[in-house]
């Protein structure tokens, strides 16, 4: 309504004005009544889950008007399926929408509060038998993916499943994120320590994945990708247990590696008491060839040195890893607990075995040839005295305020101790080696979330305080003793905020700014030490939307990489006769700019992604004296590395048989002009541009009798990775049967035959101008797998701890 007051007072009677006067009273009234019903209207809230009951995350619910279904107003549910739409209008119509769901709509004054969506049979094509098509719901910067109920339910460990999930691939041994490399992990809210849990975790117990591509202000600048797994959280008392046994069977070279693992947990109402032992023993070989070339002049005279040495490495191990923790519920929204773990090793470390051919010659002169025969046997032995870590967590609600903190704590020593026989043209000469490295680390996280206008405001702040110290001495000549001490304090502080825009989509957007003071302390020669402080901005950006049933996605990080801790070390490290290695505290973080985009169309899903990187971290070999020693170091490239990655994937169910194949390529483009005494002008350039060609090939049939038989396919095409080159093509083929007996897959056997045709051999060269390298190095992947499961009474683990310093802590460990 618009008020106008056109004629001037004097022309208005006064009876006219005591009308007005009214008219205007009456308007006055009226807005301060409507005011006070908006403010003491209740904004329309509630919980959507699917028809087991289990919340569902990411649904879209939207409020339209009674009279003309127009919108109002619009959410996102959130992990526990609750969503939040602030309104004046609580009165309207709910529609609610999710894939792999029909729609429903619902009354705000009569739904109760609780949404149920049921599953879209036509769209999500059931098998025939239990299991059905994986949904899979894009975020910004992120695919959601369902595992309960699905074909990926029996996949067997967490690591086999991840293989299958959209978005992420199995290369050799280790898990990655298409495009993106390997990711961090987030179990229940918990960040992932030990690789190794990955294994011990069933598919069995797994709700949903979400592997994120680009992750935004919340992560630290050095995550590239993220992949959280959320467990099903079952309800009821009581206590219950799952007891995993694994054998793997090397096949090539006769090895075993087992383990088992006994999971507990006891549950009364609001408490829940949980704990977990895994004993293990690893026993594992690595040949490998490296082919070396080094050139240098001296005066007129070039010089070149040609290394040609066989390398066997057989790493052995045992240990028992062990944790303990509770979850206690104080109220309806206020949730505390704690978890501890120990690491324990025993009888760790390897022994191996090297012999090389040496031949140095003046270039143009054969009778300067001189020729070297060296066989070097070394043990190792690993000792850790101690290995804890622990996390403790408060997650509750104030209002609409959403507080989330986490405390975490890191504590470890390493200790090594190394005999090396070497025998140079028959002369023989012993060595010892002697190792010690502590890390301390202690983190916080705190994000506070509030809903503003029609999304969520987060703000937060993230603190680490690490401290190392290393020692290492050789009775070589020529490699000097060091001692060093290295403390790092990092502070972080990010706001992010995200909503759901009408027409326009899910929109996100978000800043962190991290400061890092580092101190590295030589305690043998205070004049290596250095000291360096480091102030970064890292903006993020997301978009997503849904037409039908395409969804699509677009999102913007700026990212860094920091180097490893043992990148920042002088120490001097033996690795064989012809190899040292060393850090350097002067290392540079490299700086990356990523652009992803996704799209989905029921079973199919494209993703694409382009990356600038500055100041790359890479290794590097240097001469290091004229007896063809090299020194093996990490550098920044003075060049940007530029790369672009493509892959769709198709993941399809036809009656029991439920594939999931992905293809696509990665390019790197990167031009080095290097040091080359062999060239006229002292340099050449090398073009890395050729691109790497990827297929992932599994099949997944569901039979009757709880049978489950698969196969799985892994290829890749040779090509360049940054400044290395892939010089052959690596082919995995593995199969899986599974058979499931008593009540709810109670029991459950899966073997597994992998590398079956033994392709997995790579081949790399790595180009440093005076100095050339190709590797040709097999790892033991040829192996028989064989698990076998039962569980009692499982339940999952409501634990919400969300971990703090992960980054600091990934580095410490490699």
């Amino acid at each position: 309504m618009k008020m106008q007051f056109a004629e001037p007072a004097y022309l208005c009677s006064n009876k006219s004005k005591k009308e007005m006067k009214r008219i205007a009273f009456t308007v006055w009234l009226t807005v301060v009544s409507m005011m006070a019903m908006a403010t003491h209207l209740p904004d329309v809230e509630g919980t959507v889950v699917d028809e087991q009951g289990q919340p569902l995350e990411f649904v879209n619910v939207v409020l339209l008007s009674e009279g003309d279904s127009a919108f109002v107003q619009g959410a996102t549910t959130d992990a526990t399926g609750h969503f939040l739409i602030k309104t004046p209008e609580n009165h309207g119509v709910l529609k609610v929408t999710s894939v792999g769901y029909k729609t429903t709509f619902a009354n705000t004054h009569t739904f109760g509060g609780r949404v149920v969506l049921k599953d879209d049979a036509k769209m999500l094509q059931e098998v025939t038998v239990k299991g059905s098509l994986p949904k899979t719901k894009l975020t910004g910067n992120s695919m959601v993916t369902a595992i309960q109920g699905t074909v990926l339910e029996k996949s067997g460990s967490a690591k086999e499943m991840l293989s299958k999930v959209p978005g992420m691939t199995l290369k050799g041994d280790a898990l990655e994120v298409l495009g993106k490399g390997t990711p961090i992990y987030y179990i229940n809210g918990r960040k992932m320590q030990n690789a190794d849990e990955l294994t011990r975790l069933r598919s069995e117990e797994i709700k949903e994945v979400e592997v994120i591509t680009n992750p935004g202000a919340q992560y630290d600048a050095t995550v590239t990708a993220v992949v959280r797994i959320k467990t099903i959280r079952r309800q009821g008392n009581g206590f219950g247990f799952d007891l995993t046994a694994n054998s793997q069977n090397d096949l090539r070279y006769g090895y075993w590696d087992g383990s088992s693992t006994l999971n507990m947990r006891y549950r009364y109402k609001a408490f829940e008491l949980f704990g977990m032992m895994n004993g293990w023993k690893h026993d594992q070989m690595n040949d490998s060839a490296p082919h070396q070339w080094s050139y240098y002049r001296s005066g007129d005279q070039l010089t070149g040195i040609d290394q040609n040495t066989r390398l066997l490495n057989h790493w052995t191990g045992k240990g028992l890893d062990w944790n303990v923790g509770f979850n206690l519920q104080l109220a309806e929204n206020h949730t505390v607990g704690m978890r501890i773990e120990q690491h324990k090793n025993y009888d760790s470390g390897y022994d191996a075995w090297q012999k090389t051919y040496m031949t140095k010659m003046i270039v143009g002169k054969p009778d300067s040839k001189e020729e070297t025969n060296n066989v070097t046997e070394e043990q190792l032995h690993e000792h850790y005295p101690y290995n804890w870590e622990g996390n403790a967590f408060y997650n509750g609600k104030v209002g609409k305020l959403n507080i989330d903190l986490n405390i975490d704590f890191l504590t470890n020593k390493k200790e090594e101790n190394g005999d090396i026989q070497e025998s140079v043209n028959l002369e023989n000469n012993t060595m010892t080696s002697d190792s010690k490295t502590t890390n301390q680390m202690f983190a916080d996280k705190l994000v506070l979330g509030y809903p503003v206008w029609k999304g969520m405001l987060q703000v937060g702040s993230e603190m680490s305080r690490v401290t190392r110290r290393s020692f290492y001495q050789i009775t070589m000549d020529g490699v000097p003793t060091t001692d060093s001490k290295v403390k790092e304090n990092s502070i972080a502080a990010f706001v992010e905020y995200a909503c759901q825009i009408p027409k326009v989509g899910s929109v996100s957007a978000g800043l962190r700014y991290e400061h890092v003071g580092f101190d590295y302390k030589d305690r043998i020669n205070n004049d290596n030490s250095l000291e360096r402080y480091t102030n970064d901005l890292f903006p993020s950006f997301s978009w997503a939307n849904q037409w039908g049933a395409v969804q699509a996605s677009l999102s913007y990080s700026m990212k860094t990489q920091r180097p490893n801790y043992w990148m920042l070390n002088e120490a001097v490290i033996y690795i064989n006769p012809y190899s040292l290695q060393t850090g350097d505290p002067k290392l540079k973080n490299a700086k990356t700019h990523s652009i992803g985009a996704n799209a989905r169309w029921k079973w199919f899903n494209l993703m694409a992604n382009y990356e600038r990187t500055d100041d790359a971290l890479t290794q590097w070999s240097y001469i290091y004296n004229d007896k063809g020693v090299i020194l093996v170091k990490n550098r920044n490239l003075d060049v940007p590395v530029r790369s672009v990655s493509v892959f769709l994937t198709a993941s399809p169910t036809w009656g029991c048989y439920s594939p999931s194949w992905t293809v696509g390529m990665q390019k790197f483009d990167m031009k080095q002009t290097l040091a080359d005494p062999r060239e006229a002008s002292g340099v050449r350039t090398v073009h890395y541009n050729r691109p790497l060609f990827v297929a992932n090939l599994n099949n997944v049939f569901r039979l009757p009798h709880k049978w489950q038989l698969e196969s799985y396919l892994y290829f890749q095409r040779k090509g360049d990775c940054m400044n290395f080159r892939l010089k052959n093509n690596v082919c995995n083929l593995g199969f899986v049967a599974q058979k499931c007996w008593l009540k709810n897959d109670a029991l459950c056997l899966r073997v597994t035959v992998d590398d079956v045709l033994q392709r997995t051999r790579q081949k790399v060269n790595m180009d440093c101008g005076y100095y050339t390298l190709n590797q040709n190095s097999a790892q033991s992947n040829h192996r028989l797998n064989i698990s076998l499961r039962y569980s009692f009474n499982a339940s999952g683990s409501k634990y919400k701890g969300t971990g703090a310093g992960k980054e600091a802590a990934g580095r410490m460990a490699q």
